[in-house]
């Protein structure tokens, strides 16, 4: 759990609900700085290992200029590292194109699932093998103007690089195209920060995904899937020309959330199932810690975004969106930076419709949660009783049957050729509540079971069954109560494979009766794919969910173990009942997305996704119930607990996804949050606000103080401490290294003092 300090005082009325109102004036800027001597990075499309690097001029009509180098070409590192001193041909203030080219004895480690075959040979993640010699990717730094400058080259950066030029050709200054370019593509793909700067990672490396941030892993798996998932569409692609191709489609038009049509351009669906496709083999690599919480919580957060492209998203393509302050620096950045918080915060107040949206979803929502739940449980009867069905049908050795009824809910079986249909259609009592249910299921699963029964010495008799199933089903259907109805629609599925193993001994005599067992189911490689509808069926003005759910599940075992015993005489009777049961839960990922819309016409667009993993509880229970001459007896206890250490605890993380309109903001503000647990009573989080290519985000790391960032590198750090029972807070504001402001409570108002000596109070 998350648990913060008093932050309230701390953040929320600087960045949500308070009003930033200047006391002094003055403007002021960030000084001139002199050229940088140095320009360095990494290229990474996988690691590049002995690439070339050069740095060129952009000349006025868009190429670029190759005549006169700004500096003298270097060679990659074993870690794809380079370094370029410029030299005096750059011109202080223009912008640097850096490229990479591969020559004689280049090689790039795969940090894709193939990247083709040498020989014949697959190349698969993680090998590294030879570069074709007319490969070449770039970047586009807008300015060199301090004396060390980093720019990191991949496949997003040569996307910017293309734009950039075509910028420049209708007319743009260079720095300003790239300037303009960089943040359209960090913004069109949800990159938190700058594009050229990002920290490298390489994917196929234990130590470097074990020691990476959130954020870095999401843009390396970003930058890898963008070309993984030009090559799945034609993979007869080489490298060189995927790299050219998707930067092509960029440059004219962009990139499209989704597609209704299958087209050779990717999507931003389709470039972040690759993504996770892509987690999937680095979660594989020896030595990777598969829960590490930043690994965890850029998985949960790529599935919430691939989740929203999906079904909540757009089919017109974009290149993204331009702040309309980009580039600015040092001082004008800070102030920018404040007045950006300040109309946030003014704009704090949701819109009219809004409001009574967000009302008739807390009045609906008791009762969608309390019917809701009720329907739920309904659909879980049925499809036991389907699944017991099942079981059934593919154990009868001679005549199959027609029917089978479990937990009073009754399933009727048909077949057509080698398929069978398990249909429920019946109304049962969940909850004192009698729901109406509706419910096919066409079956593709394959059971291979054994059972044994032996008659021991001592009269008693051990049954045994063991067996495996690959389970394959499609369903839909419906509860509905009188408050709330819940439907699958067609097409939705489930499939996995489940092994099983119990053994129970049972002993009779004439007034006695005693039961031991001992089993262990195992569900693995378990999915979901759901369609589903939740809504209000009763009040004024009914709300509703429409939307898709996604589980993925790597692991769920459950063992149990216990003992039943009974005495029954003349003089009265007792029994008890005691149990052992533990489950564990691995690699549990689930995905919501759709609209939340009442009759009113109000709506509202989420999508939520959610990871568990390293789950281990175990549960404890017993009861006893006598009567006779003493009258009646009875006693209960049952308790569960996760034995978490500080250690070895259950790792959880959440992202949430959803666009808010805010009076006085004229662009729709997309919130992406997101939750990590990182410790047995500690957590992480962040928010990211993103809106006309702004950005704001805020990061909560689990200890007494928060940041708060935004796209220009403006950063303020805000720190709470406690002395003699009075809470303070304190921070600065930089841009990058270079701090322009302090922020203070000394006199009892929170003050930003800049570093021209002028003043803004937050009130």
């Amino acid at each position: 759990m998350i648990t913060p300090p008093r932050f309230c005082k701390l953040f929320l009325p600087i960045a949500i609900s308070s009003v930033l109102a200047a006391c002094g004036g003055g403007g002021g800027g960030g000084g001139g700085a002199a050229p940088s001597n140095n320009v360095g990075g990494t290229a990474s499309k996988g690691i590049i290992i002995g690439g070339t690097v050069n740095a060129y001029a952009i000349a006025a009509d868009g190429s670029v200029d190759r005549t006169t180098p700004l500096a003298t070409p270097v060679v990659t590192a074993e870690d794809g590292t380079y370094s370029l001193t410029l030299n005096s041909s750059y011109v202080s203030g223009t912008a640097i194109f850096i490229e990479i080219s591969a020559e004689d004895g280049a090689t790039m480690r795969c940090d894709v699932t193939q990247c083709g075959a040498v020989d014949g040979t697959p190349v698969l993640f993680g090998d590294t093998y030879p570069l074709a010699s007319t490969f070449t990717m770039a970047a586009t730094l807008p300015k060199a103007d301090t004396n060390s400058v980093t720019v990191n080259v991949t496949p997003l950066t040569d996307i910017a690089s293309k734009l950039t030029l075509q910028k420049v050709v209708s007319g743009a200054r260079p720095s300003d195209a790239a300037l303009a370019s960089n943040a359209q593509i960090a913004n069109r793909l949800g990159i938190t920060g700058g594009l050229i700067n990002q920290a490298i990672v390489d994917i196929t490396n234990a130590n470097a995904v074990n020691g990476a941030t959130k954020d870095a892993l999401d843009y390396n798996l970003k930058a890898a899937a963008a070309i993984a998932a030009i090559l799945k569409d034609d993979p007869s692609l080489s490298l060189e020309d995927a790299v050219a191709s998707l930067s092509n489609q960029f440059a004219n038009g962009g990139i499209a959330d989704k597609e209704t049509t299958e087209t050779t351009a990717i999507t931003i669906e389709e470039l972040l199932e690759e993504a996770l496709a892509i987690l999937n083999a680095v979660k594989a690599v020896e030595g990777v810690d598969a829960d590490d919480q930043e690994l965890t919580g850029a998985s949960t957060s790529i599935t919430a975004a691939e989740a929203d492209a999906e079904q909540n998203g757009d089919t017109t393509a974009s290149q993204g969106d331009i702040p309309d302050d980009i580039g600015s620096e040092g001082l004008v950045a800070t102030k920018a930076f404040v007045k950006q918080v300040r109309n946030l915060a003014s704009a704090g107040i949701i819109t009219e419709n809004q409001e009574a949206f967000a009302d008739e979803i807390e009045l609906a929502s008791e009762a969608l949660a309390a019917d809701g739940s009720t329907v739920a449980e309904a659909l879980g009867l049925a499809l036991n009783a389907i699944a017991n069905a099942v079981a059934e049908y593919e154990d009868a050795e001679d005549t199959k049957p027609t029917s089978s009824t479990t937990d009073d809910v009754t399933v009727t079986i048909t077949t057509a050729g080698d398929k069978e249909t398990y249909s429920v259609s019946q109304d049962v009592t969940v909850n004192e509540t009698v729901v109406a249910l509706v419910l096919t299921a066409a079956n593709g699963t394959v059971i291979d079971e054994d059972n044994d029964e032996v008659e021991n010495n001592d009269g008693s008799v051990t049954f045994t069954e063991s067996g495996t199933a690959n389970f394959d089903l499609t369903i839909s259907g419906s509860a509905t109560s009188s408050a709330a109805r819940l439907s699958i629609d067609e097409g939705s599925a489930l499939s996995g494979s489940l092994s099983f193993e119990d053994e129970s001994i049972e002993t009779e005599t004439d007034n006695s009766y005693n039961e031991t067992w001992d089993g262990s189911v195992s569900v693995q490689s378990a999915a979901a794919s759901l369609s589903v509808t939740l809504a209000q069926t009763d009040g004024d003005n009914p709300v509703s969910f429409t939307g898709a759910m996604s589980i993925e599940l790597d692991l769920l075992s459950n063992t149990e173990m216990g003992e039943y015993d009974s005495t029954f005489d003349p003089s009265g009777y007792s029994d008890s009942e005691e149990y052992t049961e533990t489950t564990m839960i691995d690699g549990l990922d689930i995905s919501l997305s759709g609209d939340f819309s009442d009759a009113a016409g109000n709506s509202l667009t989420a999508t939520l996704a959610a990871s568990l993993t390293n789950f281990d509880e175990t549960c404890e229970g017993k009861d006893s119930y006598s009567y006779g001459q003493n009258g009646y007896n009875f006693s209960y206890f049952d308790e569960c607990d996760t034995a978490e250490t500080e250690q070895d605890y259950a790792m959880a993380s959440l992202s949430i996804i959803f666009d808010i309109d805010l009076t006085g903001v004229a662009d729709d503000i997309n919130v992406n949050f997101s939750a990590s647990r990182t410790g047995l009573e500690t957590g992480e989080g962040s928010i990211k606000l993103s809106y006309g290519g702004k950005q704001l985000n805020l990061v909560y790391e689990g200890d007494d103080s928060v940041s708060l960032s935004n796209h220009n590198n403006v950063t303020l750090v805000l720190t709470e401490t406690e002395v003699d029972d009075e809470t303070s807070v304190s921070g600065t504001i930089n841009v990058g290294n270079e701090k322009f402001a302090d922020v203070s409570d000394d006199s009892g108002a929170v003050i930003v003092r800049y570093s021209d000596g002028s003043f803004e109070s937050i009130m």
